[in-house]
């Protein structure tokens, strides 16, 4: 056996399995790439030709796939996929706590779970906390704590 072949093999059985150990639907599409590597092997391609079909393989389907599998997903639960910008304004609760300068994890609405930070970077904002998402950078919800009335006299 080939080497070439053990090897596509090997790393299209490591991405599955880290992908069922993560469930991010990141690693699957390695896990596809690595199969149309294994096929260009099999067709007897050059390791260039290998890697440039593993490369367009994993980009194309994290592309085209990713944004479908997620939007499926979230179709299944009570609200849509919500995006980048669809978090803005909204309620959450911090669910894991958002140390001074540093991150930590907030629910968004029934569910959607976003990494923040808060908009005062020495404040930390304690789990349990209301507050609400101002904006997003990236992936990272920024957020401020709600105040209530009874807190503000």
């Amino acid at each position: 056996m080939d080497w070439e072949i053990i090897f596509w093999v090997a790393l299209a059985a490591l991405a599955f399995v880290g992908e069922l150990l993560t469930v991010s639907f990141f690693l699957l599409f390695f896990s596809l790439g690595a199969v149309v590597g294994l096929l260009a092997a099999l067709l007897g391609l050059g390791i260039t030709g290998q890697a440039v079909s593993f490369l367009t393989a994993s980009i194309l389907s994290m592309v085209i796939l990713r944004p479908a599998f997620l939007n499926r997903l979230s179709l299944r639960g009570a609200e849509g996929y919500a995006g980048h910008r669809g978090i803005t304004g909204e309620s959450a609760v911090v669910t894991e706590e958002i140390e001074a300068g540093g991150k930590g994890m907030v629910r968004v609405g029934s569910g959607e779970f976003w990494t923040a930070r808060s908009l005062h970077p020495d404040e930390k904002i304690e789990r349990g906390t209301k507050v609400r998402v101002l904006d997003t950078d990236g992936l990272t919800a920024l957020v401020d704590i709600v105040h209530t009335k009874e807190e503000k006299s």
